[in-house]
C-alpha cells in the first residue's frame, strides 16, 4: 500500500497573498482542516490550518479598509513536512507520527499532486486489519523461528479457513513473536480446534465480529 492509494488528488490550495477569512471559508466549505499554500507557479510554500488561522484572526485587529489586508502568509507554517506518492503508506504514518503533523502534502517533480491525512490512513488500517467485517480474529503467541506463520495458516487451510488479513508484531518475550489473523468460513471451534495442535502456540484472544445491520 502507498501513499497514492489513499491520498486526495488535486487538493484544494490557497495562495499566501490571499485572505486568511477566505481560507478559512473554503476549509469551512469542505469540512477541510489544513489547506497547501501554493505560489504564482504552483510551488508548494506552506500549510495553513484551521485551528491556527481562526486564533490568528481572533486576536488580529482589523486592517481598515485603506490599509494592506491580512494575508495567509502571515499564518502560514513554511516548513513543511512532504512525501512522494510512492512513498510506503506505513513510512508515511512514521513521518507523522515522527514530527507530530496531521498531513503531508504529497509531491512529484516538486509538482503537488494531493494529500495524506491522518484519516486517510486510520481507513486503511481499517480496510487492511478487516475492520467491520464479518469474520474472527484471532491473536497466536508462536516462536519466532522460520515455519510458524506456514503451519498456522495451513492448519486454517485445512478446515476450510480463509485468511482475510495478517498482522505480525513483537511479544513481551524475545523468542515469541505476536500475530493476529482475521479468517473467514469457519466457526469459533473450528478454528480453535485447527490451531491448538501447533507447537508451543498459545491463543492469546479470539474476537467474533458481528455482521453490519
Amino acid at each position: 500500500m502507498f501513499v497514492r492509494d489513499c491520498m486526495t488528488q488535486n487538493p484544494v490550495t490557497v495562495r499566501p497573498e490571499s485572505d486568511p477569512l477566505a481560507a478559512v471559508a473554503l476549509l469551512k466549505c469542505g469540512s477541510f482542516r489544513r489547506l497547501p499554500v501554493v505560489d504564482e507557479q504552483g510551488n508548494l510554500v506552506g500549510i495553513v490550518a484551521r485551528g491556527d488561522l481562526e486564533v490568528f484572526l481572533s486576536k488580529a485587529g482589523s486592517p481598515g479598509v485603506l490599509k494592506r489586508q491580512h494575508r495567509v502568509e502571515q499564518v502560514m507554517k513554511r516548513s513543511v513536512v512532504t512525501v512522494s506518492p510512492d512513498c510506503p503508506l506505513e513510512e508515511a504514518a512514521n513521518l507523522m507520527v515522527t514530527h507530530k503533523i496531521g498531513c503531508l502534502p504529497v509531491l512529484e517533480d516538486d509538482r503537488l499532486l494531493g494529500i495524506v491525512t491522518e484519516t486517510d490512513i486510520f481507513q486503511q488500517l481499517v480496510s487492511i486489519l478487516g475492520g467491520g467485517s464479518p469474520s474472527l480474529r484471532l491473536t497466536v503467541r508462536v516462536l519466532d523461528v522460520p515455519g510458524q506463520l506456514a503451519e498456522l495458516a495451513g492448519r486454517i487451510a485445512q478446515v476450510g479457513g480463509n485468511i482475510s488479513s495478517v498482522v505480525s508484531y513483537p511479544a513481551d518475550q524475545p523468542e515469541y513473536l505476536n500475530i493476529t489473523l482475521r479468517i473467514e468460513g469457519i466457526d469459533q471451534d473450528t478454528l480453535l480446534d485447527a490451531v491448538t495442535g501447533q507447537f508451543r502456540l498459545q491463543v492469546l484472544h479470539m474476537w467474533a465480529s458481528a455482521p453490519p445491520k
